[in-house]
């Protein structure tokens, strides 16, 4: 009986199923998603005890190699991901920037400004047209 099992046990093969979910995250398992709208690919795995040690080596730093490569992936994507959204979200300040200066230019009377050296000054009409202007221009390209 245990000549019968061990001779068994050499022709025994193992599935694995590799699949990608609809957040597009690759999955390994040894069974199948239950969903099954979700293209599956069954790997097939033979337990073969002969294999050459050199070979098996080799394999190994395949698998390796190739879960390396897709961490780095994911990373690459997760980074472009990150910086996407800071991207959104420094265009989203300064359209809100852009907005409040509209608004304290529109509703802010003749305020005393001051410039970049200290100093006290009235906007003009032409100043406050001008910088109208280049907001609400500012502003339609950049906050729609």
């Amino acid at each position: 009986m245990f000549c019968f099992c061990l001779l068994f046990t050499q022709f025994a093969h193992t599935a694995i199923y590799y699949w990608v979910d609809h957040q597009g995250q690759t999955h390994y398992g040894q069974q199948p998603p239950l969903d099954k709208s979700i293209n599956v690919q069954k790997i097939a795995v033979s337990t073969n005890s002969s294999v050459d040690p050199t070979q098996q080596q080799q394999s190994i730093q395949d698998s390796a190699n190739k879960i390396a490569e897709s961490n780095a992936e994911r990373k690459a994507a997760r980074d472009k991901l990150q910086q996407q959204a800071d991207e959104n979200r420094r265009r989203n300040e300064n359209c809100d920037a852009s907005k409040k200066k509209l608004a304290e230019l529109d509703y802010g009377g003749n305020r005393l400004y001051k410039d970049a050296e200290g100093n006290y000054s009235r906007l003009t009409d032409e100043d406050r047209n001008n910088q109208r202007e280049q907001l609400n221009d500012f502003i339609n390209k950049n906050c729609r």
